[in-house]
């Protein structure tokens, strides 16, 4: 319990989540299917995605590191305390209103840790913690960042990982940005393609990047709609322009887990592979400081936008 003044600022880092051991797996999926059904798909398909990186993701780990970072470094400018929640596993979004409400905040400042603006998206991060927070009751302010890549360092954190990575390999060398795609049925998500897309524009200016292209990865299995071109459908437009080999960056996460490692590393890889292509991948941010400076950023621009 905090004792003493109120505290001035929650800060609420929000991921999607993962298991951390086999075991859990159908819990996890149990989860997100909020009830229904598992398909078996999705059960085959996660089992083999786990069982292939020992039952857990590296995500926990890394988005644990970047609290502890953020946490450490906003201390030392005010009246902060961060805590993390996910929607689909420990601890969750009800987890983590639990333990805000032990500090009695005045205002919750929300970031789902995914870079671009989608509405949908960051309902399907806000509803459930604003039904949190009201359950709670807590008189409390709350703001959720959505999208944090026009902050200034979100291009730093990704500099920092490429700068040095890209001068390694030939000029016929091929590009390709990838962000997660999402479905167009119920929104045609312009906002998130256009800043992917120019994120992408001005990260290949900046490296001198001269073949390259941007496509979206990691479609579900349901809905006729989604983002397009695909990474598959990128890799064959571009075949004829491309040298001997292909540079996966996942300009659209900021931290490796099994939708880099499984299916850009293994799906896509064997793709290319089968191409005649080279397949390389990017570092991502993960937990640099850079990246936790970004973060900050965006929590100190939220605060001035309530002002």
């Amino acid at each position: 319990m905090h004792t003493g003044d109120r505290l001035k600022t929650a800060v609420l880092l929000m991921a999607y989540g993962s298991p951390t051991r086999m075991e859990d797996v159908m819990g996890y999926l149990e989860g997100i299917y909020e009830g229904k059904p598992v398909p078996q798909y999705a059960i085959d398909e996660n089992t083999k995605k786990y069982r292939m990186f020992g039952g857990k993701s590296p995500s926990n780990r890394i988005v644990e590191n970047v609290a502890e970072k953020l946490s450490s470094s906003l201390s030392a400018d005010g009246d902060f305390k961060v805590f993390l929640g996910n929607k689909h596993w420990k601890p969750t979004l009800d987890d983590a209103v639990s333990a805000i409400s032990g500090f009695s905040p005045e205002n919750v400042i929300a970031i789902p840790l995914f870079p671009f603006p989608s509405k949908n998206v960051v309902n399907s991060y806000r509803n459930p913690l604003k039904e949190s927070l009201e359950a709670s009751g807590m008189d409390i302010g709350l703001k959720v960042v959505n999208g944090f890549n026009e902050q200034e360092l979100f291009l730093k954190s990704w500099l920092d990982v490429l700068e040095g990575y890209v001068s390694g390999f030939p000029e016929d060398t091929f590009y390709l940005f990838s962000a997660h795609s999402l479905p167009t049925t119920r929104s045609p998500e312009e906002n998130y393609r256009q800043s992917f897309l120019q994120t992408a524009e001005k990260l290949a200016s900046m490296l001198g990047l001269k073949h390259y292209g941007a496509a979206f990865q990691s479609r579900g299995k349901y809905g006729a709609k989604w983002l397009e071109p695909s990474v598959e459908d990128a890799l064959e437009s571009n075949l004829g322009r491309m040298g001997k080999s292909l540079v996966a960056i996942p300009l659209g996460f900021i931290y490796d887990h099994l939708e880099i490692l499984y299916d850009l590393d293994y799906e896509f890889r064997n793709l290319v592979k089968s191409r005649g292509k080279e397949y390389h991948r990017s570092s991502l941010p993960n937990d640099s400081d850079t990246f936790v400076s970004c973060l900050k950023e965006a929590v100190m621009s939220a605060i001035s936008s309530n002002k």
